[in-house]
């Protein structure tokens, strides 16, 4: 289980474990263009407006204030300290994993665990993937920010857009929205057909039962013909599944709009879209959960304890 940072710990962990060459390349060729936001005390990132010239001027503050929590833009702006003159911004994916529509755990109330962690990173790996493949995005860097993963893409084709495509990119990649007519006409997109067949896989009966105008015997129907309702869904052949009787193309379309509102929840697409976002700085303390925020360079093989501080090592010894 992971507990709170005291205040001696964090204190100890600035002094003698925090190090600026922890800091990501991607954020320290640009450290002067980018707004930095603080807590404090625990209450929230209410410090903010800062602006570093140089990292070693960061470093002070580091050492000298031991923050709660620290926080960098996601956008760059000609006047970060009054948060003026936009530039561009990341690209930025939230994968919470207290927020996990689906956990191998019993984790609640806001708890994370090494199970649901790592269920974050391989939900991370294959939002990642999509970006790639299919987008063609080439410098994307993950982030372990204590209770899940950051994924922040600063490919220049990317950094300059605005909150409508942004929020195109979420839905793409999380299987967010049932595609058009006029996608429909050239067949399903594949991203679409995997992310609702893994997310229908997944559910079971009851659950089902919350989707409105969906009845007992329609669903005990598809949990019988699971396996069948998934190969049609994979190859994207949806009027399959419309036969079923007592479904209709209403009910479907019903079935279809509630799986890909659970994809969307897989990630905080607010974050995406505010291309004036702070997020957690890695190399940072995460005092809430006692956990060091890093950037990730081998996802694959990501374990929790690569980001465990020294102190916290030294309780249970």
């Amino acid at each position: 289980m992971m507990y709170e940072a005291t205040p001696d710990e964090r204190r100890l962990f600035y002094k003698e474990e925090w190090n600026k060459r922890e800091i990501p390349e991607f954020i320290l060729h640009s450290l002067s263009l980018r707004e930095f936001g603080f807590d404090l005390d625990g209450t929230g990132p209410s410090h903010r407006y800062n602006q570093f010239i140089t990292v070693e001027q960061l470093e002070n503050f580091m050492r000298s204030r031991a923050p709660y929590s620290a926080f960098a833009s996601v956008a760059l702006y000609e006047r970060p300290s009054a948060r003026e003159g936009w530039l561009k911004s990341e690209l930025a994916l939230d994968i919470d994993a207290k927020d996990l529509p689906f956990k191998p755990c019993e984790c609640s109330n806001g708890r994370v665990c090494e199970q649901c962690i790592d269920e974050a990173r391989r939900v991370a790996m294959e939002f990642a993937d999509t970006l790639a493949q299919d987008l063609d995005m080439r410098n994307i860097n993950f982030v372990y920010s204590g209770r899940g993963f950051h994924i922040r893409v600063v490919d220049e084709a990317v950094m300059g857009l605005g909150q409508n495509e942004r929020g195109q990119i979420v839905e793409y990649v999380t299987g967010g929205v049932v595609p058009t007519d006029t996608t429909m006409a050239f067949g399903y997109s594949k991203v679409f057909r995997e992310r609702v067949a893994k997310t229908f896989g997944a559910l079971d009966g009851e659950k089902l039962l919350e989707i409105k105008g969906m009845k007992r015997p329609i669903v005990q129907r598809l949990m019988v013909e699971k396996e069948r309702a998934l190969e049609a869904i994979r190859r994207g052949r949806f009027d399959d599944i419309s036969s079923f009787e007592g479904m209709g193309p209403k009910t479907l379309s019903s079935l279809l709009g509630f799986l890909t509102k659970i994809n969307f929840r897989f990630t905080d697409g607010k974050v995406t879209i505010d291309t004036k976002r702070i997020l957690r700085l890695p190399s940072s303390l995460h005092s809430g959960v006692s956990m060091k925020c890093m950037l990730v360079r081998d996802i694959e093989h990501f374990k929790l304890e690569d980001a465990v501080p020294k102190f916290v090592r030294e309780r249970v010894m």
